[in-house]
C-alpha cells in the first residue's frame, strides 16, 4: 500500500510538472507569429504553395526551385488529417530592431510524427518567412526526449551517479563545515563548499558533451529541460568542498591552538 502511494505521489508531481511546463509555453507564444506560422505548415501539409510563396522572405521567394522545395516539404505530411496539432517549441529574439520568431510545431498521425519549424520576422501582417523545414520522426518530441535509462550507455550512468554525487559531496561537507571550530571566517568556507567551478553540460538524448570554463553552480549540479526539448545536466567541480576536506585538519588545529592560547587569559581574569 506504501508502495502504492509513493508511485501515485510520483505521478502526479511528474503530471503537474508537465502542466506546468505546457502552460508556459502557451504563455510565452507569440501571436499572431504562431497562428501564421501554423496556417503555413498547414498550407503546406495540403500542398497549397501560392499562398506560402506569397509569404516567403525576397531571398527565398527569388529562388527558382522554390515550388519544387515547397512540393518536396509538401511530401512529408501524410494524406490522412492529423490527429492533434500542438507547439513544441518558440523563440522570440529583438534583431536590429527586427522580431524574429522560431516556432516547431509537432504534427500527429495514424503513422507517426511530422515536425515542421517556421521562422519569421517582421511584424504583424508583414511578417515573413524566412525558414521552413519538416520533417518525419517514428517518435513524438516528447518521446525523443524523455528521461529514461532504458538503452542507454556507461557514459549515461556514469553522468547520472556524478549528478548524484557531486552535491551529496557539497551537502557533506557543508553539514561538516558548520560542525568543524573554525577561527575565521566560517561563513566563507561553508559557502565555498556548496560552490562547484566549471560546468560540464551533457545533452541526455543525444550524449553530446559540452565544457563552460567561466561558471558557477550552487552544489555542483544542474538538470535543465522540459517536455519537448533534450534534458541538459550539468556537473561542476565541487573544488570548495575537496578544498574545505583536504584542509579540515589544519583548521581543527588552529581552533585548538586558539583556543589553548585563550585559556590562561581566561584563569588569570578569574
Amino acid at each position: 500500500m506504501a508502495s502504492f502511494v509513493r508511485f501515485m505521489l510520483v505521478c502526479t508531481c511528474l503530471w503537474l510538472a508537465a502542466c506546468s511546463q505546457q502552460a508556459l509555453i502557451d504563455k510565452l507564444t507569440p501571436h499572431p507569429a504562431a497562428d501564421i506560422a501554423q496556417s503555413v505548415l498547414d498550407q503546406v501539409r495540403k500542398g497549397d504553395v501560392e499562398p506560402v510563396k506569397a509569404r516567403l522572405a525576397d531571398s527565398l521567394r527569388q529562388d527558382p526551385g522554390v515550388e519544387a522545395k515547397l512540393r518536396q516539404l509538401t511530401g512529408y505530411f501524410p494524406a490522412e488529417a492529423p490527429r492533434a496539432v500542438k507547439l513544441v517549441g518558440t523563440k522570440t529574439m529583438l534583431i536590429n530592431g527586427a522580431s524574429r520568431y522560431d516556432l516547431t510545431y509537432e504534427y500527429e498521425f495514424a503513422e507517426g510524427w511530422v515536425l515542421g519549424n517556421v521562422v519569421l520576422a517582421g511584424e504583424g501582417d508583414a511578417l515573413r518567412v524566412q525558414g521552413l523545414h519538416v520533417q518525419r520522426m517514428a517518435q513524438s518530441v516528447e518521446q525523443q526526449n524523455a528521461f529514461t535509462l532504458s538503452g542507454k550507455d556507461a557514459t549515461h550512468w556514469i553522468v547520472l551517479l556524478a549528478c548524484i554525487a557531486i552535491p551529496s559531496l557539497c551537502v557533506y561537507a557543508f553539514v561538516l563545515c558548520l560542525r568543524t571550530p573554525i577561527v575565521r571566517r566560517k561563513w566563507l568556507w561553508a559557502l565555498g563548499t556548496l560552490l562547484g567551478f566549471g560546468t560540464l553540460h551533457f545533452n541526455w538524448t543525444t550524449g553530446a558533451f559540452d565544457f563552460q570554463l567561466l561558471s558557477i553552480l550552487l552544489f555542483g549540479a544542474s538538470s535543465v529541460g522540459n517536455l519537448y526539448e533534450p534534458l541538459i545536466m550539468g556537473m561542476s567541480l565541487p573544488l570548495g568542498a575537496i578544498w574545505f576536506l583536504a584542509c579540515r585538519s589544519g583548521l581543527l588545529a588552529n581552533a585548538a591552538a586558539a583556543k589553548a592560547a585563550e585559556g590562561p587569559l581566561v584563569q588569570e581574569q578569574a
